[in-house]
């Protein structure tokens, strides 16, 4: 009896150990992709400095997790754009997708294009939740664990949305709740004062806007969808149509 009881005691914590370890592996497996937000690219085609520092944070966890556990996160670089300033344009006439330049800018550190995804079509922190997800995260049964990645003035705003979307219904058959941590770049030196406080102040009206709103009651892919296609000013025919920027003088414009 007592054997028998012993040997029961050993099967139960060998299950558990199992159980802990399979548990431990599964948190320590690092990121399945990284999303990089755009924010706003020079007259040279080459990012801000806050993107900037955004692309080499992904870079380095990149390699890190490259060289720690074998396997490298893919990279979506997410963001076309934004409402308040035409597209960068290249020599050829072509406008040219913000994440197409961040992507160019993660070949240059090291970054296998292969592990890159461009998603060029957001013009908005919506936006680039919404597209990231439906063109990418969702279409890749592996992705589960997500970093999101932007500057601190922006990651408040950014979390209640990226969470708030990547929660709506239905999820994916073959997906559990998405995971999704998030990594903050630092900000100073990254914009002049002036131009740093009057982003921050644009992004904390905009996060008590969102939080307030209607939208936000929303629960079903279907219900986002159809109001960006059909409400939102950036995504609508009319919307496209009617696009003005702001003053480039202004000490906002020149954070985007």
């Amino acid at each position: 009896m007592r054997l028998t009881s012993l040997a029961s005691i050993c099967f139960l914590l060998l299950v558990a150990f199992v159980w802990s370890a399979s548990v431990r592996g599964a948190e320590g497996g690092g990121d399945d992709a990284i999303i990089v937000l755009a924010g706003g690219v020079g007259d040279d085609g080459v990012p801000h400095q806050t993107v900037m520092r955004r692309l080499r944070r992904a870079a380095s966890l990149y390699t890190q997790q490259l060289n720690e556990l074998g396997h490298a996160p893919q990279i979506v670089c997410n963001g076309g754009g934004t409402t308040h300033k035409p597209k960068w344009v290249d020599a050829s006439g072509y406008a040219v997708p913000e994440a197409a330049l961040m992507g160019r800018q993660l070949v240059q550190m090291g970054i296998k294009e292969s592990d890159i995804f461009v998603e060029g079509y957001s013009d908005d922190t919506l936006g680039n939740a919404f597209f990231a997800r439906t063109l990418h995260v969702d279409l890749r049964p592996e992705w589960h664990r997500l970093r999101v990645i932007t500057s601190e003035f922006q990651m408040e705003r950014t979390r209640a949305i990226y969470d708030w979307v990547f929660g709506l219904l239905p999820l994916p058959a073959h997906k559990r709740r998405y995971e999704l941590v998030y990594d903050a770049v630092d900000d100073e030196g990254a914009l002049p004062r002036q131009q740093l406080r009057s982003r921050r102040k644009r992004e904390n009206g905009s996060l008590k806007a969102f939080l307030s709103g209607d939208l936000r009651r929303s629960t079903q892919l279907a219900e986002v969808h159809q109001f960006i296609f059909q409400q939102h000013s950036g995504y609508t025919v009319s919307g496209y149509l009617s696009k003005r920027p702001l003053d480039r003088s202004s000490a906002l414009a020149q954070t985007y």
